[in-house]
């Protein structure tokens, strides 16, 4: 029989799924939808609408999703999960934003010694602590503690509705806030997890992402339409699976992943003890990834909203349309977007939203409206780029771009000419299933599954100095808005940049 691999991405708000061949040919694509799963409210998470929404993609596939011969998933942002012996949840899921779970946080950096600060290689934030998520469900739920056997995220979860088996891959397990990642030992740290009040029963077996969970068990074969026994691989993290997919190496291409959130993915070889931005240990062992993010989507989203493009689905790109028909002289006399729209991540770490839209007039054209508010968001993904790489990127090096893009979508280019740089766009909307796919592959001895094509597009000359001069004019709003210096260095009056038209200042 031909291999067959069944890649699976569970997202924040669908479920993908891919039927890929041992050459890496893609035979089918699909999507479900489960927004349904957020809908208890801020912070809580329903994982019932996940089987529904996996069950649709893995039927979507059509009849060929029967001669699978292995499956892997990756999976979505921390959602700490509280299982029983049968990996039912026995409450609602707590996510990250959940701002109990941020209280916890903010006292947790103390518990820690310095040496297993260095081990966690992470703050303590909701995000890479979500360890602590126990303590708010087991307060709000003190029978809690008598049901759940197992504390997990959602690749656990996954897993065990598939082979029965809990587990969960260091790319995930790095945003517990309890695992030795920068050693490579990927151990539990029993003494910390006492000090958080956690019961280390409870955490589930580490195992390496390329490697066999366990086989598909009947009830799990009906659900997706896969033959029992097939070998489920444990998978990763929806970002990790795509950084591992595109081969994301140290000294490459970083990857910018543009979505509800922008996430540059960098790569390194030598585990860093105190990041400036979100570590986590990646797919290939001995390597580490890290992800600089900012509220991109967000800020694109509220800005299309305040220039009348209004809120439904393709809103913003309306706006990078606009912004796509701004002229060299708009450009330079368009807004300044400071795109802070909520807290920031690392490496900006801004604990408060710090926005501003400076410059917006009656007589501003809707192009050079949506040229800023697109140049704001850009810029910030520019910035974070420059402090995840420390500058050390040479000039002209391309980055790696993935998103939802059609066609006709102009943001990939009027990225590359806000980057400076070459953007390799891989318009795969499928990315993480697809890694999905070829950890499957890896891990049950087939042939590397091939990256998807690229296609390079180049920074335009013609707007280079008027965007050296707006990248200095965002860089002094920035600092005016944000209350400190601009992070990395930015083109000033010495360097001899002279704009093009007029900018406000």
């Amino acid at each position: 029989m031909d291999d067959l691999y069944l890649g699976i991405d569970l997202g924040t708000s669908a479920t993908k799924a891919v039927l890929v061949d041992g050459a890496g040919r893609v035979g089918a694509r699909s999507s479900a939808a489960h927004a349904d799963s957020r809908s208890a409210g801020p912070g809580r998470v329903d994982p019932g609408p996940w089987g529904r929404s996996l069950t649709e993609a893995c039927a979507a596939l059509g009849p060929a999703v029967a001669g699978v011969t292995a499956v892997c998933a990756a999976v979505h942002s921390p959602v700490a999960l509280f299982l029983d012996s049968d990996g039912v949840p026995v409450g609602p899921g707590i996510g990250w934003e959940d701002s109990q779970l941020a209280g916890c946080c903010a006292s947790a950096g103390a518990l820690r010694t310095p040496a297993e600060a260095a081990l966690v290689a992470n703050r303590t934030l909701p995000a890479t602590t979500m360890a602590l998520a126990w303590s708010v469900a087991a307060g709000a739920d003190p029978g809690l503690a008598g049901r759940c056997v197992r504390l997990g995220l959602v690749g656990t979860w996954l897993g065990q509705f598939l082979t029965g088996r809990a587990a969960l891959d260091p790319t995930q397990a790095s945003y517990i806030g309890l695992m030795a990642s920068t050693d490579g030992s990927h151990r539990w740290l029993a003494d910390l997890a006492e000090r958080y009040g956690i019961p280390t029963a409870l955490l589930p077996e580490v195992l390496p992402s390329l490697s066999v969970l366990g086989s598909l068990t009947p009830s799990a074969s009906t659900a997706l339409g896969v033959a029992a026994g097939v070998p489920v691989v444990v998978g990763a993290a929806d970002t990790a699976s795509a950084a591992y997919l595109l081969g994301v190496r140290e000294g490459g291409a970083p990857l910018y992943t543009v979505g509800t959130t922008h996430v540059i993915t960098t790569c390194r070889t030598t585990p860093d003890p105190d990041p400036i931005a979100l570590a986590r240990s990646h797919v290939v062992p001995g390597q580490w990834l890290s992800h600089g993010a900012t509220n991109g989507g967000d800020a694109l989203a509220l800005g299309a909203r305040l220039l009348g493009h209004g809120t439904g689905g393709d809103a913003v790109r309306r706006m990078t349309s606009a912004a796509g028909e701004a002229t060299l002289e708009e450009a330079a006399g368009a807004p300044v977007f400071i795109p802070h729209v909520a807290a920031e991540r690392g490496p900006l770490w801004l604990d408060t939203p710090r926005t501003a839209l400076v410059g917006l007039l009656p007589t501003t054209s809707a192009s050079a409206a949506a040229w800023g508010v697109v140049e704001g968001v850009a810029f910030a993904s520019r910035l974070v780029l420059e402090m995840c790489t420390g500058g050390t990127l040479p000039e002209g090096a391309p980055v790696a771009l993935t998103g939802n893009f059609g066609e006709s979508d102009v943001y990939p280019q009027l990225v590359a000419d806000l980057l400076a740089r070459p953007v390799d766009l891989v318009s795969e909307s499928h990315l993480p299933a697809l890694g999905a796919a070829a950890m499957a592959a890896a891990a049950t001895g087939g042939r590397p599954l091939p990256p998807p094509a690229a296609r390079r597009i180049e920074p335009r000359p013609a707007w280079a100095q008027t965007i050296a001069v707006r990248w200095r004019r965002f860089a002094q709003q920035w600092s005016q808005t944000v209350g400190r210096p601009f992070p990395v260095p930015a083109p000033n009056r010495a360097e001899g940049v002279e704009l093009v038209g007029s900018c406000p200042a």
